[in-house]
């Protein structure tokens, strides 16, 4: 089951562009498009300079136009007065009534409009904020509705559809997917399933690729499932994280650019999922509240109150004060300043300065990626994959290691062989869309794609051994010689107690990624721990042909009649 991906526990105009500041009201709140330390709406100030650097972009008309957008998501209110003119007319999908109009009936789905209005909301129409990209065209998809009675859409059915199957989705450029799977194991995905998801991935633009934008995950911090949070405390004390990425299958396909978020400040986000799935970092904010109007937060989970006022984005909400994430409550309860038909800068309730969320992180960059093609629409995707990685801002650069007795669980930021930054916390980096965007200008498209196909280790079965031990080790050698793009793992083991596990896969070259990091939320597996698809980015440019090398380890209790008995290893690159 998939859900959605938001995380919300529930001023001086800038100097650039004032003429056009003054025709979007909220484009000053919009500390994601232009971060100059401004007030926003929250308690603590955005840091300056942490935003997209979309900079003179928008005034040298480069907008998006002409570049389509698949909102995959919980719908789309196609005729919101911020929206309407950017809306490709009969472009949409609505999967419980197959209509074109994916218009959420209910007062709660709220979040694909609020995930739309961050790629393209419309700029210089006198109301609201403006989009990444104010002149893409949306496509809407509501494949996580429910019907009637409450049952869900044929979500795997839906998303192909969505992904370009469907009539209205042949003609989308990029496909926002601000949702994912919230799971404690590592789910079944078959090689054929994995190859099916990418060929698909790999056919639209008429060959070129889609470029498909996946949230990272809310799970750092918290592992919220029913109403409760799952999360074991040694997960957030050691800095690991309560559910990586990488268990989202559909985060490990080579085709995937997996988004997670950086907030105010320039750090990861509270919540934001980490793994070596991840590929970039666009910027999703915190929560957004404001003690003068919500004082109390005795029923906050504790994983939220640090950051609980710190600012979220501003973007679109479904119309009118009756529905919505701002919409005017029995009770009187307003959030910030923005909030309720009380609200003083816009009474409307057609905006709100509440979305976070890895949900809000991946439009962000979704709106990034339509600016690229904007500029030169022959790029293919895995030409506007590599672009982002290799434009991305190193933050945070004093990332610390994730340690326990000594053993690294996540070792911050480090630099590959071929000398990219990588962290499992942030990819690449924070996008950057004037980077990006005088990169793809003259951006010669990649050479030819090579694909090792799936290699077995001939090595026999090893025992787990414990922290410290230099064994538990199996080897794949690569012939073909190719730069890296991707690489896909799989393994068996005998272990029953996946979260004790640490699991390093290791580059001809002498790179370390940390595929697997210990005290994670991971179910015990009494017929042993397996997974069929995980994946790592760490290792982009670097030459393939070697052997590589997969160590499991076993840092709480290690029995050595335990065995790591399978590694299969594929690498795509040119």
């Amino acid at each position: 089951m998939y859900v959605w991906m938001a995380a919300a526990a529930l001023i001086a105009a800038p100097t650039a562009t004032l003429a056009a500041t003054k025709s979007d009201p909220l484009y000053r709140y919009q500390w994601h498009l232009y971060n100059h330390g401004q007030k926003v709406f929250a308690d603590s100030l955005p840091v300056a300079g942490y935003d997209l650097d979309i900079g003179s972009l928008h005034d040298q008309q480069v907008r998006g136009s002409g570049i389509n957008v698949a909102v995959v998501d919980d719908g789309l209110e196609i005729r919101h007065p911020d929206l309407l003119a950017n809306v490709a007319i009969g472009g949409s999908k609505n999967f419980v009534d197959g209509s074109n109009d994916p218009t959420p009936t209910d007062p709660h789905s709220e979040h694909g409009t609020s995930v739309a209005g961050i790629i393209a909301a419309v700029g210089w129409n006198g109301i609201g904020g403006r989009g990444v990209a104010p002149e893409a065209k949306l496509r809407g998809f509501n494949f996580l509705s429910q019907d009637a009675d409450g049952i869900e859409t044929s979500q795997d059915q839906n998303i192909r559809y969505a992904w370009g199957n469907g009539v209205e989705a042949k003609d989308a450029d990029v496909f926002n997917n601000s949702w994912g799977t919230t799971t404690s194991q590592y789910g079944a995905f078959t090689r054929a399933e994995a190859k099916s998801w990418e060929r698909l991935m790999s056919s639209t633009r008429a060959g070129k690729g889609g470029i498909y934008l996946k949230a990272a995950g809310n799970n750092f911090s918290s592992f919220l499932s029913f109403g409760f949070n799952f999360c074991a405390d040694d997960s957030v004390a050691l800095n690991v994280g309560c559910s990586s990425a990488n268990v989202d299958n559909l985060n490990n396909l080579t085709t995937t650019i997996v988004v997670a978020a950086v907030n105010a400040k320039g750090v990861r986000s509270s919540y934001s999922s980490a793994g070596s799935s991840v590929w970039v970092s666009g910027l999703g904010g915190e929560f957004g509240f404001q003690k003068k109007f919500y004082p109390d937060t005795s029923n906050i989970g504790s994983w939220a109150k640090p950051t609980f006022y710190d600012p979220a984005i501003v973007t679109t909400d479904l119309t009118g004060c009756a529905a919505g994430s701002n919409a005017d409550r029995t009770d009187g309860e307003r959030d910030n300043a923005l909030d309720t038909s009380q609200s003083t800068v816009d009474a409307s309730c057609n905006y709100w300065a509440g979305m976070n969320g890895t949900s809000a992180a991946t439009p962000t960059v979704a709106g990034v990626a339509s600016l690229i093609l904007g500029v030169n629409p022959r790029l293919t995707g895995r030409d506007v994959k590599y672009i982002l990685a290799a434009t991305a801002r190193q933050i945070d650069p004093l990332q610390a290691k994730a340690v326990y007795q000594g053993a690294v669980q996540d070792p911050g930021w480090i630099v590959n062989a071929a000398g990219h930054p990588y962290s499992n916390w942030y990819g690449f980096g924070l996008v950057d869309a004037t980077a990006a965007t005088r990169l793809a200008k003259s951006f010669q498209t990649l050479p030819a794609q090579i694909d090792t196909g799936w290699l077995a280790s001939k090595d026999p079965a090893t025992p787990i051994e414990g922290i410290g031990s230099d064994a538990s080790k199996l080897t794949v050698h690569v012939g073909k010689h190719e730069k890296v793009e991707s690489v896909q793992v799989s393994f068996d083991t005998t272990h029953v107690t996946p979260r004790n596990l640490r699991a390093i896969l290791t580059s001809p070259s002498g790179t370390r990624s940390y595929i697997l990091p210990a005290f994670t939320t991971l179910d015990a597996t009494p017929g042993g721990f397996s997974v069929d698809l995980t994946s790592s980015n760490a290792f982009l440019d670097e030459q393939a042909n070697g052997t590589w090398t997969l160590q499991v380890l076993d840092m709480v209790d290690p029995n050595t009649a335990t065995k790591l008995s399978a590694f299969n290893l594929r690498v795509v690159g040119h």
